[in-house]
């Protein structure tokens, strides 16, 4: 570079006052706008343990299709077990608490606890 091509600071600055859209933003600012509302905007206690009976269940289709696709049936026996407790727990404190779920995601519930009591019985 040759002295004549040289920008001083100063008037670097001058040009990026003038032109504010190429001035980085401060990473400890964090807009409004970018948050966004989890669904319907609203996290209810009901949509709450909706979303953990939901997690309960895609954890047991998870250990289901481990043990249909693996030679070592016997190995997830247990992990099936326990993540079908853990289900019925969930369900037990939504009856506590007297939670009300939407109607399809009943027949759902409903659905996998018949099979899960299927199996007891």
């Amino acid at each position: 570079m040759r002295n004549d091509e040289l920008v001083s600071v100063r008037e670097r600055l001058e040009k990026l006052k003038d032109n504010p859209k190429q001035v980085p933003k401060p990473l400890d600012i964090i807009p409004d706008k970018d948050r966004k509302p989890i669904g319907d905007g609203m996290l209810t206690f009901e949509r709450v343990f909706q979303q953990k009976v939901e997690k309960a269940i895609k954890k047991i289709e998870s250990v289901k299709e481990r043990m249909t696709t693996s030679n070592m049936f016997m190995n997830y026996f247990y992990d099936l077990k326990q993540a079908e407790k853990e289900f019925l727990d969930l369900l037990e404190k939504a009856e506590e608490k007297h939670v009300e779920f939407p109607s399809n995601f009943v027949k759902k519930i409903e659905l996998i606890k018949s099979k899960i009591r299927s199996k007891i019985r």
